[in-house]
């Protein structure tokens, strides 16, 4: 089941993905480590973990929530599956 929702969640998220996004002042693409990501914008602003099955690994979602722009990272085994970054919409 997690792994329909794993693959559900990156395909809708394939319409608007990027492979890179800047975090902090570093340019994030898909393949960097953890420690890449911490070292350019450190804690994430939202942390949310799926957990793993016999069918796919655990998963996190790292989100870091700037003035103008929200950048979502997909995280597995300690590195960048996924990018996506969008304009806020706040004020």
């Amino acid at each position: 089941m997690a792994c329909r929702w794993l693959w559900i969640l990156l395909l809708a998220a394939g319409s608007v993905q990027a492979q890179s996004a800047l975090v902090g002042k570093k340019l994030i693409s898909r393949g960097d480590s953890i420690e890449r990501v911490r070292e350019a914008g450190g804690k994430p602003d939202r942390l949310d973990r799926i957990e793993g099955d016999a069918g796919s690994p655990p998963m996190e979602i790292w989100t870091y929530q700037g003035k103008e722009r929200t950048t979502t990272l997909w995280v597995i085994n300690d590195r960048v599956v996924q990018v996506k970054d969008q304009a806020s919409g706040k004020p």
